[in-house]
């Protein structure tokens, strides 16, 4: 199968990075245009379209050709006259000005009438045309619903805080490091239970734990909420083997030792024992996905290796800087 992603663009790695993680290791990248990806890969749509968080539309890809081609291209569409179909058109920032997506879709849609019925409502199938270098053709998956992250923001929930991280961000980060839907997944660091709630919408087997008993309350009470569940311990983070399993996954935001408890821990001794904690309570080849402030902060031992790292601007004062780590 060719998928066709329509990237987000709000960051330069994290919408490919997690189309390539859903993907699995047996993709292939074979178009890369401005905010756009097309891969191979034997993996279902139904085992991750739902997961996205930084893609807009997911499609299977079906052509990638000269822009001039277009309606040439539609008017020897194979399309069935029993089915009603709508075509969308994009064209991208580098080209805007150059290509009028109004006119193409005109001009698309006078060679397929004739052929087929037009519904742009609630069509049968769905074309997306995304004009950047090449002009790239898919039949739609999915739209991806972004606005459900917004919804799910932490001061929406009946127990919040202010430094809690961004439903979509969080989503992003179990992707990047959850293999499969299928996994067991820890945030040793649950806080307001942001990540517990992303991994539980996607049916993952999801445990919590935290030093502050208001925090594991807390997260119940938000997970519940939503309609969620999660297995949750107060326990200190070099305690977790109390859970009495392996991880496939863990996923953590942790104290940045500023107006997160740390209980008085120097951040680096904390980060150090959760590392080590880390590495006891992970299946081999299992994935770490920690967000840190500063990336010295992290001293990476011989029992992990790192996957991906790169840097994210939340607002103006504060930095989240993503690391995927792998069990060696």
């Amino acid at each position: 199968m060719r998928y066709m992603f329509e990237l987000s663009g709000e960051h330069p790695d994290l919408p490919i990075w997690e189309a390539e993680s859903l993907l699995g290791e047996r993709r292939k990248l074979l178009e890369r245009d401005y905010n756009l990806a097309v891969f191979s890969s034997e993996v279902d749509q139904d085992d991750f379209a739902d997961r996205l968080s930084m893609s807009h539309f997911l499609s299977e890809h079906l052509a990638s050709i000269d822009p001039a081609n277009i309606v040439s291209y539609f008017d020897n569409l194979d399309q069935p006259r029993n089915r009603t179909l709508a075509v969308r058109v994009k064209v991208t920032e580098p080209v805007k000005g150059k290509f009028d997506p109004v006119g193409i879709a005109k001009d698309i849609g006078e060679v397929v009438s004739k052929r087929s019925k037009i519904n742009l409502e609630r069509p049968d199938t769905r074309y997306r045309v995304v004009v950047g270098e090449k002009a790239h053709i898919g039949r739609e998956i999915a739209e991806i619903d972004r606005t459900q992250y917004e919804k799910r923001k932490n001061r929406f929930l009946p127990f919040s805080s202010p430094i809690s991280i961004h439903p979509r961000l969080a989503r992003t980060l179990i992707n990047l490091t959850a293999k499969s839907r299928d996994c067991s997944i820890l945030d040793p660091f649950c806080g307001t239970g942001t990540l517990l709630i992303e991994a539980a919408l996607m049916g993952m087997d999801v445990h919590g734990s935290d030093l502050s008993e208001k925090m594991i309350e807390g997260s119940l009470v938000n997970l519940a909420k939503l309609g969620q569940r999660a297995r949750l311990k107060q326990l200190d983070i070099g305690d977790i083997s109390k859970f009495g399993t392996k991880f496939d996954a863990i996923v953590t935001d942790p104290p940045y030792g500023r107006s997160s408890s740390t209980n008085k821990e120097p951040i680096r001794q904390l980060y150090s024992r959760a590392l080590k904690s880390f590495s006891e309570n992970l299946e081999e080849g299992g994935r770490v996905g920690i967000i840190v402030p500063d990336l010295d902060a992290l001293d990476i031992t011989g029992s992990f290796k790192t996957i991906r790292r790169t840097s994210f601007r939340a607002h103006r004062s504060l930095v989240r800087n993503f690391v995927i780590l792998e069990r060696s």
